[in-house]
């Protein structure tokens, strides 16, 4: 198990880092870190009567793509097939799949955004060259977690203008 000594966003950083896609020690690893702290703009509680109120004609456009958005339809499924075999390409020879899902992936990165995770992946992965492939392949990765974690796929690719800063990565939950 790694255990990360820094602390607060950098240990998310870190964390992320070695979970994403390459990390150098060719392992699965282990974050000790907790949730995210709000010292991270990207960061932000999602209210919880903004979570169970309904969309309505009075609501702003953001909050409209959220509700239309937050349990899918921001990734189409053949962008998530995509991201699953470039996972399968590049991700796996350092990660599983199970360490971007279940608990201790919704604990550290559940109710931040999905713009957070895309910028965290697209400026440190893969490790041997962050930040070095195309946009499109970030994006597609970012939606093969996201459908890893209940979102459900919709029409509309996941494109540097979806509503990634509206959209939490833990799917909104039924009732």
């Amino acid at each position: 198990m790694v255990r990360n000594q820094a602390g607060g966003a950098n240990a998310h950083r870190l964390s992320l880092m070695i979970l994403v896609a390459g990390c150098a020690s060719g392992g699965a690893a282990e974050s000790s870190s907790g949730p995210a702290t709000a010292t991270d703009p990207s960061v932000a509680p999602a209210p919880a009567a903004a979570a169970a109120a309904p969309a309505t004609a009075q609501q702003p456009p953001a909050a409209t793509a959220e509700s239309e958005a937050g349990v899918g339809g921001i990734f189409t499924e053949a962008q998530a097939d995509r991201g699953r075999t470039t996972f399968d390409e590049v991700c796996s020879e350092c990660h599983t799949t199970s360490e971007f899902r279940g608990r201790a992936f919704q604990s550290n990165w559940g109710r931040r955004t999905v713009y957070s995770l895309f910028r965290t992946v697209r400026s440190t992965m893969p490790d041997d060259n962050p930040g070095g492939l195309e946009e499109q392949i970030y994006l597609d990765v970012v939606s093969y977690i996201l459908s890893m974690n209940g979102h459900g796929p919709g029409t509309s690719e996941l494109s540097p203008d979806s509503p990634m800063r509206e959209v939490r990565i833990a799917p909104e939950s039924p009732g």
